[in-house]
């Protein structure tokens, strides 16, 4: 028998009847109810072998095994933190035993000054595990009705104004000016344009490229780089053989630092991170008249529902349609009437039309 203490549980391991290594803690210190606890999962494990039962999981076993077959997964980092403060209230529970009033609880009380943006992360990861524990791993029969949290329907699209943008670049250091700047012309989160590569740039063709699986989506993407962007690449062409942004010899490892945050009280903007570059840059394009189809492929967005939140800053598509209300008789009339009643020329298809009840 394997048994052994680490802190102040005892565990227990050893070779299930499918050839597979149990390990469990049997969530006592009492080593003869440890003993017990091994001879009855063993008896029970034999058990489900002979009558073609599932044995039973656990937590433990189901987050170990998805962060093994997801590696590879941009967000992983994501996952482990989630995976480790999730496993401080689920070590050793059965997957069976995990419910979703359980989960709603724990996400309520020990994160009380979570957003439901947060919450919901949390449960999207759970839901995705104890998929694939039911689904390709065939370890358990049912999975939790999982809640989502309610966010509203808020979405956020920080961006700053041309003064604001100004402002902010002539208060940054000379380094991280030129990866805002960039930042902003060419619309690229703070990944790929540190990880910007010379061998990705074509200054003779005016771009640059992101590789496939270096993007948000995945997809490759290709960026358009205009005269701004250009100028920031000639300017730190020879710094380094392979990296584009540097500082003091090396790669430029990260752009959210003390001296940005420094740089943001300075201009005194508030409630704006370093990824609200890339909605300011969208946001720029849009009041620009930038079609939204045009602005989903610049930005390398899969959904369209991701553009949409700009599509208000510009309406000039639709305002020969607006326009075509100034043909009803009864409004041109009100339109005339107001204006001479006013002695006033009019500006625009209304004039200086006033509520008319």
């Amino acid at each position: 028998m394997a048994l052994w203490k680490r802190a102040s549980k005892y565990y227990v391991e050893f070779t299930a009847p499918d050839g597979t290594r149990v390990r469990r803690s049997t969530g006592t210190s009492d080593r003869r109810k440890a003993e017990e606890y091994h001879d009855r999962l063993k008896a029970e494990l034999w058990e489900a072998s002979r009558l073609k039962q599932k044995p039973k999981r656990t937590w433990d076993e189901a987050a170990l095994r998805w962060l093994k077959e997801k590696a590879h997964k941009k967000s992983r980092r994501d996952d482990v933190q989630r995976i480790r403060w999730f496993t401080t209230h689920l070590r050793g529970k059965l997957l069976d035993e995990v419910s979703r009033d359980m989960i709603d609880r724990l996400l309520t009380t020990r994160l009380p000054k979570a957003t439901d943006a947060t919450r919901n992360r949390y449960m999207a990861l759970i839901r995705a595990i104890f998929r694939k524990a039911q689904r390709e791993w065939e370890w358990i029969d049912h999975i939790p009705a999982f809640k989502a949290y309610g966010e509203g329907s808020k979405v956020r699209v920080r961006h700053l104004t041309h003064e604001q943008a100004e402002a902010l670049l002539e208060a940054l250091p000379d380094h991280q000016r030129e990866v805002v700047l960039f930042a902003l012309t060419t619309g690229l989160r703070q990944g790929n344009i540190l990880g910007l590569t010379w061998d990705r740039v074509d200054m003779a063709r005016r771009m640059a490229t992101i590789g496939h699986g270096d993007t948000k989506n995945g997809s490759a993407l290709g960026v358009p780089l205009n005269e701004v962007a250009l100028a920031v690449l000639q300017r730190q062409w020879g710094k380094h053989p392979t990296h584009v942004f540097t500082y003091r010899g090396s790669p430029l490892r990260s752009a959210n630092t003390r001296k940005w945050r420094a740089a943001l009280k300075a201009c005194g903007i508030e409630d704006f991170r370093w990824h609200d570059l890339r909605h300011t840059w969208a946001s720029w394009l849009r009041q620009n008249d930038v079609p939204t189809w045009v602005l989903q492929e610049l930005g390398g967005w899969k959904s369209e529902s991701m553009v949409r939140r700009y599509a208000h800053m510009s309406v000039k598509h639709l305002q020969p349609y607006s326009d075509l209300l100034i043909n009803v008789p009864q409004l041109e009339s009100t339109v005339i009437r107001e204006t001479e009643r006013h002695k006033t020329t009019p500006s625009g298809p209304y004039g200086h039309l006033r509520v008319v009840k």
